[in-house]
């Protein structure tokens, strides 16, 4: 049986669904592990949890890592936002007015809003991506491979996710601040918030055999099987892929959530305030003159985080708002915002989404239901 945490949440009928629901994916074997948490300021507040393992006796711990994928991205655009509050630099800001390389063509002119609202013209990946990984590529590496790779599109006119954004976010991060961009986040959301299981990478030479053992292997796929720096390598772990090499757990990623909910709940001085909140999770698009209306009405970005996209295979709910706010993990992860219920939701599995996204999708539907039941308790 999933281990649960007694709250308000046990009044509800429908939690036992959502265990028995939980229970039976892992059975069936869609995930060998699956574990969730979710948070809503009406019912108490409760913060509930539900885990699972495959095997008898391996079931996991609120310690068990996960690596969690593109949930990064909404971490580190955090972090971007925080110097934004701080005045080290502006949204609107030419990436060429700090990092060399960049003042040529359409190049010129990538602003750093681009770059968090995925408008940049960057691809995804590089060309030589896996290659890449499979001879452990710096970090450096990725970037300078950024600097030589052309432009998919005009920036401001297309919204295409792109992952190699971020690596220039790194950079222009540690050109500003003077600190590598894990210990800028340690400082500034992991530690204020308590997020005492999150981890972005480590320095050389740290000792991390004991932390590398929590992590929970993901099911490779067919096309990662036999790559030296697949997700489960040792490097990749300690990489800390500013697009998607976070480790962390459900329980610190709903800290993390809940801090965009309830910011004063934590010391306000080390938080997002208001009106930035406000900025990240609004529809950056419909600031650029050039932007496509499909773009701009139906695939909405903000900030490092994206909208609810109802018709769209990867949406995060089915009766989730549309102004609802989350990501995905490739990994097999999903968490997701609703600002205006003050509710949020953290699932993390073994199985990478291109796989579960259906049963995660059916999994964060039934916790909704949960949290319309509790919230209607007197």
């Amino acid at each position: 049986m999933l281990p649960t945490v007694m709250s308000v949440w046990e009044k509800s009928p429908r939690w036992n669904h959502v265990i028995e629901l939980a229970e039976s994916f892992i059975a069936c074997g869609s995930f060998s592990a699956l574990s969730f948490q979710a948070f809503s300021t009406t019912s108490s507040p409760a913060i509930h949890l539900g885990q699972a393992g495959k095997d008898e006796g391996s079931e996991i711990d609120d310690s068990t890592l996960h690596l969690v994928a593109s949930l990064t991205k909404p971490v580190v655009a955090t972090a971007v936002l925080i110097a934004v509050q701080d005045g080290l630099f502006s949204l609107n800001e030419r990436i060429h007015n700090y990092l060399p390389g960049w003042n040529k063509g359409e190049k010129r002119s990538i602003s750093i809003r681009n770059l968090l609202s995925h408008t940049s013209g960057l691809p995804d990946q590089l060309p030589g991506n896996l290659e890449m990984r499979h001879r452990h590529a710096t970090l450096n590496q990725f970037y300078q491979g950024i600097l030589d790779v052309s432009l998919d599109y005009t920036p401001g006119t297309q919204a295409v996710y792109q992952s190699m954004g971020f690596v220039v976010l790194q950079k222009l991060m540690e050109k500003v601040t003077g600190v590598p961009l894990r210990e800028y986040i340690h400082q500034k959301i992991f530690k204020p918030l308590g997020m005492t299981n999150s981890y972005l990478g480590f320095a050389d030479n740290e000792q991390v055999d004991g932390i590398l053992e929590r992590v929970v292997d993901v099911d490779i796929p067919e096309y990662l099987q036999g790559n030296a720096g697949d997700w489960n390598s040792e490097y990749w772990q300690k990489l800390g892929a500013p697009w998607g090499g976070m480790l962390s757990t459900p329980g610190d990623l709903l800290k993390f959530c809940v801090d965009l909910i309830v910011r004063d709940f934590m010391d306000p001085s080390s938080t997002l305030s208001p009106a930035l909140v406000s900025e990240a999770t609004q529809n950056q698009l419909r600031y650029f003159e050039s932007m496509n209306s499909r773009d701009q009405i139906y695939r909405p970005w903000g900030l490092g985080w994206r909208h609810n996209w109802k018709s769209h295979r990867e949406t995060f709910g089915d009766l989730l708002s549309e102004e609802t706010i989350g990501h995905w993990g490739a990994t097999g992860c999903l968490m997701w915002v609703d600002l205006s219920l003050e509710r949020a939701c953290v699932i993390c599995s073994t199985n990478p989404s291109a796989e579960s996204r259906v049963c995660l999708i059916r999994l964060s539907n039934a916790i909704l239901a949960v949290m319309e039941e509790v919230d209607s308790i007197p």
